[in-house]
């Protein structure tokens, strides 16, 4: 398997989509035959595929759900690649394609189209675990996090989760210097689900990790927040360090189903 050339053609367009606001995600295959890159975004998705058994490179795209891509996966470009014969020079002109298609007006547009049929349709359905699968695309570790909570427990136990597992990487991410848009997209999202959310989901966002951030990093954190969220945070301040009645613990289902990702391929 050539995987000089798949790194370069998956580097190139995973380039190009970050300013879209699609974060690449880890993609595990068992499949001797196949390389595959997976980015994701708040509608839609992209990935590109190595095909070893045919030698075509295919960019592809689909819609997105709560729980990740809907794996309606439509081909939006092909191109024959032999690992054997082809060299760097081909890899690149691959690359080039596949990065002028995503950065396209009609391929623009139908991802924007896509993230406002996303947002029309969540609107109502603004839960915890609806939130923090909104994370993911900041945090892409929280997948794998949120997955393994709805396969133990009855019921996803979001204040559990935000303290377990959301408050530390945001208070990581705040002590990391750089990372700007993230931040920026951490932000944002809090924003826009807070403004639609039910209680519960506000309480996580200001109790549990609004609430959470303190020190040196508080007066930046505040600043980048909407004037509606920074009045959100300065009232739940008023609850810090109180006792909160606390999640009731789920016993754990004994059984345990692994995911696969044969979907993902063709």
């Amino acid at each position: 398997m050539d995987n000089k050339a798949f790194d370069l053609i998956a580097d190139r367009v995973g380039e190009a989509l970050d300013s879209q606001g699609f974060v690449r995600q880890k993609v595990d295959t068992d499949s001797k035959s196949e390389q595959i890159a997976l980015y994701t975004g708040e509608g839609s998705a992209y990935s590109v595929l190595f095909d070893g058994e045919v030698k075509k490179y295919f960019l592809r795209s689909c819609a997105m759900t709560d729980e990740g891509p809907d794996n309606q996966w439509k081909n939006i470009a092909v191109w024959l690649f032999d690992p054997e014969t082809d060299s760097t020079k081909e890899a690149e002109s691959i690359a080039a394609d596949f990065v002028e298609t995503v950065e396209g007006p009609k391929r623009k547009a139908i991802v924007q189209q896509q993230n406002k049929k996303k947002k029309k349709s969540d609107e109502g359905n603004v839960d915890p675990l609806f939130f923090c699968n909104r994370l993911v695309n900041v945090f892409p570790s929280l997948k794998d996090d949120i997955r393994f909570e709805k396969e133990h427990y009855p019921s996803f136990r979001g204040v559990t989760f935000a303290r377990e597992k959301i408050v530390p990487q945001v208070q990581y991410l705040l002590r990391t210097p750089g990372e700007q848009q993230r931040k920026e997209k951490l932000f944002t999202i809090l924003d826009d689900v807070y403004n639609v959310g039910d209680l519960d989901v506000r309480g996580i966002i200001t109790m549990v990790i609004l609430n959470s951030i303190e020190g040196d990093v508080a007066e930046t954190a505040r600043e980048a927040m909407t004037p509606a969220l920074q009045k959100a945070w300065k009232n739940a301040l008023k609850y810090k360090g109180k006792n909160v009645k606390p999640e009731k613990k789920k016993k754990p289902k004994k059984s345990f189903m692994g995911s696969t990702l044969n979907d993902m391929r063709r």
